[in-house]
């Protein structure tokens, strides 16, 4: 048996999530997916309540890292945007609409995953109104965006097919249309 490390436990919630929802996530199945003993799940995590706790803050710190790697914050409002626009294509969609299912019944996950829609809002608000310039447009903007983006991975969970690439092409000139 290979070790496995904490953020292949991670990867492999992310994709249990995506595909059979929180219900299908737990110790066992992770194990199984892994091809590694329950032992060392808890040899990692000790627990269920601590690997949970330690999924969503990488899942949290993933988008940022993202950013942190490019040349976001340095190049203006446009060039923000854009690279949040291309971060967004490629979230992984249905974790999410799993995630914020999950916030439904977990005061925890629903925690995290108000942590990061504040700072979805307040990341591309900053953007967005660097665009447009008026702060009470950027927020009604910015709310437009993140309802997309949800409803968007609510559909794609549910097996409808939406063309996101497309939404975000008609978000972006809606939001450049009113700089």
């Amino acid at each position: 048996m290979a070790a496995v490390t904490r953020e292949q436990y991670f990867e492999s919630a992310l994709e249990i999530l995506a595909g059979d929802g929180f219900a299908g996530l737990n110790v066992g199945r992770l194990c199984r997916d892994l091809g590694v003993t329950s032992g060392s799940f808890y040899h990692h995590f000790g627990g269920w309540s601590a690997f949970v706790e330690e999924l969503l803050v990488f899942w949290e710190n993933r988008q940022i890292l993202i950013l942190a790697s490019g040349s976001f914050g340095q190049a203006g409002p446009a060039a923000d945007f854009a690279a949040l626009m291309e971060l967004t294509l490629g979230l992984h969609h249905k974790a999410e609409a799993a995630i914020r299912a999950w916030a439904a019944n977990d005061e925890a996950v629903r925690a995290a995953q108000k942590r990061v829609d504040d700072a979805r809002l307040k990341t591309v608000g900053r953007a967005v109104k660097g665009l447009v310039g008026d702060a009470a447009l950027a927020r009604t903007l910015t709310a437009l965006g993140l309802a997309m983006l949800i409803g968007h991975q609510q559909l794609a969970a549910a097996g409808e097919d939406t063309d996101l690439a497309a939404l975000i092409a008609e978000y972006t000139w809606l939001v450049h249309a009113r700089a």
